[in-house]
């Protein structure tokens, strides 16, 4: 049987320099229309995400060409975080429903504001949108950001992508790899953010900082980098990355009202780092 191919189209985040939340990719990504049908059909059916369809649809939203900022937007119409905005994101490519995605994120044009970093951009970009539009980087940045704000990342993308064409390919290549790495290890967000102020970088040249070290096999030397920021960099629950049913099973877990266990959770988190927190606690979350 065929292969249903997803393709990313816009990381542009390099080692130098980049942005928070740069997560599409270059890269396709094959799934068997077999395996994608299924889960298609128990999204369709109002079985929702479950945990075994949940890496599926996190994976294709990964490598299509919906970014940060549209999460951002359909969390909000879904009243559910981001990770659970993503994954839903994700169902909705699965079962060929981009369009009802496509209505929710303009549905929340100037309500769901995005800024430039989301957008996943560097500033050789900013420079080639200035020259496009005649003004200063620093105002294309922020008319950018004002256009992700209206249309989300997929439509922007869509509308000033050619500015981008042929500005360093190697370079944007070599980091997506990088990022990909990161994208499918247990480092995550916060990982990210303790990172960056390590390395004096944004969270998108982190995570591509993190990938590298994968790919070298030198992660302990990223683990000393976020210990090293136990005291100095705080993580919210949205970048614990964890989800509602986490949230509950930690609750259960510890005694306390769900709440509770999403501040805890995030304070843990802002000690440990993503990856640690899952390391200690993931048995209770059914992940080891």
């Amino acid at each position: 049987m065929s292969s249903l191919s997803v393709m990313g189209a816009f990381a542009l985040v390099a080692l130098s320099g980049g942005a928070s939340h740069a997560e599409t990719s270059f890269s396709s990504s094959t799934m068997p229309a077999s395996e994608l049908s299924a889960v298609a059909t128990a999204f369709a059916s109002g079985a929702g995400i479950s945990q075994a369809n949940e890496q599926v649809y996190l994976d294709l939203f990964f490598r299509s060409n919906y970014g940060y900022c549209d999460a951002r937007k359909v969390a909000q119409v879904w009243n559910t975080g981001i990770l659970e905005a993503k994954a839903v994101i994700g169902g909705k490519i699965a079962g060929g429903l981009t369009h009802l995605i496509d209505a929710d994120i303009a549905s929340t044009g100037g309500s769901a504001p995005c800024s430039w970093d989301d957008l996943g951009l560097e500033y050789d970009h900013a420079v080639a949108l200035a020259q496009q539009w005649g003004r200063s980087p620093w105002d294309a940045k922020a008319k950018a950001a004002t256009m992700a704000t209206e249309m989300g990342h997929k439509r922007f993308f869509e509308s000033m992508g050619f500015v981008f064409d042929g500005m360093g390919g190697g370079a944007a290549g070599q980091t997506e790899r990088y990022q990909q790495l990161f994208f499918r290890s247990d480092y995550g967000y916060c990982d990210a953010l303790k990172v960056a102020q390590v390395w004096g970088t944004d969270v998108g040249g982190a995570k591509a900082v993190i990938g590298q070290k994968i790919s070298d096999g030198i992660t302990d030397l990223v683990d000393v980098d976020i210990r090293s920021t136990a005291g100095t960099v705080s993580c919210d629950w949205s970048e614990t990355e964890l989800s509602l049913d986490d949230a509950y099973a930690l609750a259960r877990f510890w005694g306390v009202p769900v709440g509770e266990a999403k501040q805890k959770a995030a304070g843990y988190t802002s000690q440990w780092g993503n990856r640690e927190f899952l390391r200690r606690l993931g048995s209770v979350l059914g992940r080891g």
